[in-house]
């Protein structure tokens, strides 16, 4: 058993992408060492790398797009 605790980094859990507090949505600042960051997302989908945020922007570019 290994007692060794991942320090916690500012990171997006859906794109991997480092980020400042203040750029992310959802991180939890009282959770135990590890797991501040587990739920953590860009707080602007434009700025996310992920496919979810990609599809996201997507739908919305064609609904304005109509428009």
């Amino acid at each position: 058993m290994t007692k060794v605790i991942n320090i916690d980094k500012p990171r997006c859990s859906r794109c991997g992408a480092a980020k400042q507090d203040s750029e992310l949505n959802g991180y939890d600042p009282l959770a135990p060492a590890g797991q501040k960051y587990r739920k953590a997302y860009c707080r602007k989908l434009s700025e996310c790398n992920c496919s979810e945020a990609k599809s996201q922007m997507d739908r919305i570019t064609k609904i304005l797009d109509k428009n």
